[in-house]
């Protein structure tokens, strides 16, 4: 019993401090407006200045990667929820076409990184360019009154294309399991055929009355029931996913987006329930991967490889081509500060740079330094990017006259 226990015991002090850490952080964002700093670019700084690169306090440990994990898999999964296709009304053409053109230009702006750095595999590089994070998007047009306009719905089904599409590049062309592309296709219509069968299936329980009735009484109990049962279906797809060899985050997206798509009442709107999964989002899991993320960095091996500064600025400049470029197929529809603000938001990208940072360094196909730039990168396009687009998108502007006024959450 005594070998056992030494065995189960755990380490909580790196689970403090990066508590810590996600608590001052959206306190000096505050504190220092003028230095427009997100506080999701101050947790990933702090998380490298205590990680094992700098002044070596925290380490990652199995609680860390626990937390870390779960927190990006609920970071798609909202970003999956903001889903609005009603957005796509209309405009699909021009959006999946401008995502297109994404794909050109990031695999163009690759091949420009694999000038300098041959050590990395280019297509990597353009599939990483070519996301948009969709879960930093959201806030920014919250802040600025634009989730509820046509510009704001359609940024968000641009954002949703990019990043979803994204990660099907990723899953498809790197395997962590090393399965060939053809079988990762293949795989992707069981999972795809899955998803249809688990939507099939919450949507006949969706009609029983009674089930729901019995989930209305115990919402707001200590049973917590809606957010019990959104928690079965988020990890549900996120164990298919990952049996099925692809990144745990694919099936975390599909989860938000198939009870978006679902959700024909508006029940994941109610004011309540989203102040619950936010508050367990954001408030919880989602600063523990982005304070890890920075925590993970390598930075001593960027600065022992000055050639690989390069690539930061170099990275940033393509998520502004490859991202904000395509943005300009809007301006026929919204005025030009906000097309520009688009193609801001449009180009901030932290959260795939992460992830495919994290998945080129277990394949092999880029090293360490790469890496550490690309998140870096990352960082830069945050502090950057968002900041500008809010100076473009003064909080509470008025809807363009030549749009209705429908809004959703």
């Amino acid at each position: 019993a005594r070998r056992y226990r030494s065995r189960m015991d755990l380490s909580f002090g790196g689970v403090f401090a990066v508590a810590v850490i996600a608590l001052i952080a959206p306190l000096i964002a505050r504190l220092a407006p003028r230095l427009r700093i997100p506080a999701v670019a101050l947790e990933i700084l702090f998380g490298i200045a205590v990680g094992p690169s700098v002044l070596g306090w925290v380490h990652m440990d199995v609680p860390l990667g626990v937390f870390s994990q779960t927190g990006l898999a609920f970071l798609l999964f909202l970003g999956g929820l903001e889903i609005d296709l009603a957005a796509l009304h209309g405009r699909a053409k021009t959006i999946f076409g401008s995502w297109g053109l994404t794909c050109v230009l990031a695999l163009a702006f690759a091949l420009v990184v694999f000038r300098i750095d041959s050590h990395d595999l280019a297509l990597v590089v353009a599939i990483a360019l070519s996301s948009t994070s969709l879960g930093l998007v959201v806030p920014v047009l919250r802040e600025a009154g634009e989730t509820s306009t046509e510009f704001g719905r359609t940024l968000l089904g641009s954002s949703s294309v990019a990043e979803f599409g994204s990660l099907l590049l990723l899953s498809i062309f790197f395997s962590t399991t090393g399965k060939d592309p053809a079988t990762q296709v293949f795989l992707l219509g069981v999972f795809c055929v899955l998803v249809a069968v688990g939507g099939l299936i919450l949507w006949r329980v969706r009609m029983t009355t009674s089930v729901f009735s019995v989930l209305d009484q115990l919402a707001d109990s200590a049973s917590q029931m809606r957010v019990r049962g959104i928690l079965v279906v988020l990890f549900f797809f996120v164990a298919v996913a990952s049996n099925l060899g692809f990144e745990a985050i694919l099936g975390s997206f599909a989860a938000g987006a198939l009870l978006r798509f679902l959700d024909a009442d508006h029940r994941l709107d109610e004011p309540k329930l989203r102040y619950k999964l936010d508050a367990l989002g954001y408030g919880f899991l989602v600063p523990m991967f982005f304070v890890t993320s920075g925590i993970k960095i390598d930075v001593q091996a960027l600065f022992a490889s000055p050639r690989h500064m390069v690539l930061i600025p170099l990275l940033v400049l393509g998520m502004l081509v490859a991202r904000g470029v395509p943005t300009l197929l809007f301006r026929r529809w919204f005025a030009p500060h906000k097309v520009r603000a688009g193609a801001l938001l449009s180009a901030t990208n932290l959260s795939f740079m992460v992830i495919v940072a994290g998945v080129g360094q277990e394949l092999g196909t880029i090293d360490a330094p790469s890496a550490a730039a690309m998140v870096l990168a990352g960082v830069l396009s945050v502090l950057v990017f968002p900041p500008i687009a809010v100076a473009l998108l003064p909080a509470g502007e008025t809807l363009d006259a030549d749009w209705d006024e429908r809004g959703v959450a």
